[in-house]
């Protein structure tokens, strides 16, 4: 003979596949008699007999439609633009969200911090020929491991970032100003992020990506200081290991003019010695930077080169014009801008006018930062 609590059962289930079948039965609860109080049995065989859709729907049925992951891409009638650059990111949000996973899932990881930097484009020069860049630098957080850290990876100029040779003002990407010509490099890391000081510790390690892997350590210190209203000095040493080059170390500096709202001047001079060097390589150089209308900009260097205790002391100098303008997006500009140097490597070359000309596309997402 069936109980109570049997039948109880029995009309629960018959309603639960009602309910799925008929949605208009499924939208109306049948009414349950009131009871004073019910049990933890009788609870949980009321949430059995629910239709589905008034709670979480089971696999295979239609429900209410799920949050949108923050890294998906969104293509839908968007321009080729548009599209290039959502991809870019969502690759670069699922990958460095599934890095920060390892380490734990307690703290949120922060999508609409990734941001990157792309630049396609060449060099070409009479003495060095024809070079291509495709350089691409992507940051992210990662709150699982450390506040204080970012994740980094790209594909840049491995002598110049490990060395801290690169040019200061990379929006107009002056090159490597102490050049070996190597070709470019894979690179993961991971970057101190410093609080906001007029002076302190940074710190990175990684690995340039190859076979077999390449690591690197470097700690910088920095001093920053206000000469006046409009002038501004800037120290940098930075200490630097590579396993395929041993211990180094550069020490570079730099002044700062505002000249006046659109108009400002640079004089920065570096030096670096390392394992692999004769003595120091050296560079001094001073930019004009000038803002024009609607976002758009030039800069003009002269700058000069060289590395002590080698066959030549003295490897180029010269002049370089960019020209930079937003290029159908705010976020995307073009670069282009003729040169005229005078390099000599060894003591066979001789030193003779070189002509050249850059050309490059720089696409930005995220809260880009130089």
């Amino acid at each position: 003979m069936a109980t109570r609590s049997d039948l109880l059962m029995l009309s629960c289930l018959l309603l639960a596949i009602a309910g799925s079948a008929n949605p208009a039965l499924a939208s109306e609860p049948p009414l349950q008699p009131e009871k004073p109080e019910e049990t933890g049995a009788e609870r949980a065989m009321e949430e059995v007999s629910k239709p589905f859709g008034e709670d979480e729907p089971p696999p295979g049925t239609a429900g209410e439609p799920e949050a949108e992951d923050p890294c998906d891409w969104e293509l839908e009638d968007e321009e080729l633009q548009e599209q290039s650059r959502e991809v870019l990111r969502s690759w670069s949000c699922h990958s460095f969200r599934w890095f920060d996973g390892w380490w734990g899932e307690d703290q949120d990881f922060d999508e609409q911090a990734v941001n990157g930097l792309l630049t396609v484009g060449a060099r070409y020069t009479e003495f060095y020929g024809f070079d291509p860049k495709f350089r691409l630098r992507v940051r992210a957080p990662l709150p699982n491991l450390t506040r204080r850290w970012d994740l980094v990876f790209g594909r840049v100029d491995e002598e110049a970032f490990v060395t801290d040779t690169e040019g200061q003002d990379r929006t107009f990407y002056n090159p490597g100003a102490i050049s070996n010509r190597d070709d470019d490099a894979w690179l993961l890391g991971l970057g101190h992020m410093g609080k906001q000081r007029k002076s302190g510790w940074d710190y990175s390690v990684g690995v340039r990506l190859r076979l077999p892997p390449e690591p690197y350590v470097k700690a910088q210190w920095y001093y920053n200081k206000d000469l006046s209203e409009r002038a501004e000095f800037r120290f940098r040493q930075t200490f630097f290991w590579r396993s395929d080059r041993g211990f180094g170390t550069t020490g570079r500096g730099d002044v700062a003019y505002g000249v006046s709202d659109k108009n400002v001047l640079r004089w920065e001079a570096f030096a670096t010695t390392h394992d692999k060097t004769e003595g120091a390589q050296w560079y001094a150089g001073q930019t004009w930077y000038h803002l024009l209308a609607d976002r758009s900009a030039f800069s003009l260097r002269a700058f000069i080169r060289g590395e002590t205790d080698a066959d030549v002391g003295l490897k180029e100098y010269g002049i370089d014009m960019i020209w930079r303008k937003p290029f159908t997006r705010e976020w995307l500009y073009l670069s282009v801008g003729p040169s005229v140097t005078w390099p000599r490597e060894v003591p066979e070359d001789q030193r003779e006018m070189s002509l050249g000309i850059n050309l490059w596309l720089e696409m930005e997402f995220g809260r880009w930062r130089y």
